[in-house]
Parts: structure tokens; sequence; C-alpha cells
């Protein structure tokens, strides 16, 4: 197996970056064959997941909704980030690709986004092949 890392950064507490073309150059770097690589993200309060990647709008729209969807609990765990761990177990730290030729095979509108719902911090992302 091999892999390749990078960094993102994020500057809100909740937010979602388009990461599509950084797992591309991560993806080249490590093959030009066909197969399936995985990005994980090793963290408890952020995710990874494919969406629509046209519209500037998607990402702050699917915030907002990601809010919606956690009402305000009163959470047990004294560092005030468990709506943060909650959303994360939803969505997921991880997302398994096709790649054709060192490149993923996206439908038109999609893009890989990072999902950030603790931040604002720097978080690490792998891609595996």
């Amino acid at each position: 197996m091999k892999e390749q890392t990078f960094t993102v950064r994020t500057r809100e507490r909740e937010q979602i970056l388009l990461v599509t073309e950084p797992i591309q150059k991560a993806l080249r770097g490590l093959t030009d064959g066909d197969g399936i690589c995985t990005v994980v993200t090793p963290h408890t309060t952020c995710a990874i997941s494919v969406n629509e990647n046209a519209d500037p709008d998607v990402p702050a729209d699917l915030v907002k909704a990601l809010r919606a969807m956690i009402p305000a609990v009163s959470f047990r765990h004294g560092e005030g980030n468990s709506d943060s761990h909650l959303l994360s177990m939803m969505i997921g730290t991880s997302l398994s690709w096709p790649y054709r030729n060192g490149s993923l095979v996206l439908g038109t509108w999609q893009g890989v986004y990072f999902i950030e719902l603790d931040g604002p911090r720097e978080r690490k992302v792998t891609v595996y092949v």
C-alpha cells in the first residue's frame, strides 16, 4: 500500500472545503493506473464526502442543513463539541472511490469535500492506494 498526506486549514467552526485537486495531485503522485483509493481524515470532528461542486452556494447550504439536523442538546462531553463528533460519525471520516489512469472517476458535477465540524483547525487528509 502507498500513501500521501496533505494538510487542510479551516477558518470557521463549520466549513466545507473542496479538496478534489489536492486528492488528484496526491493520486497522480502515487499511481498512473486504475483501482480504488481510500481517502481518510484521522480526526473525530470532521468528515469527507462527495457532492456537487458546480454551485458555490452548495457548501454554505450544506453547513446550514447539518446544523439544523442536530438540535440544541445538552451533551455531557465537557469540550462542548459532541455535536461535531455526532456529525462526523454520521457523515464518515473516509471515502473509497475508483480512479482510472491515476485520476478520480467523478461525475460531471461531483467534487470531494472536506467537512470541518469543530474548527478552525489544521487537519490531515491521507490518500491510500
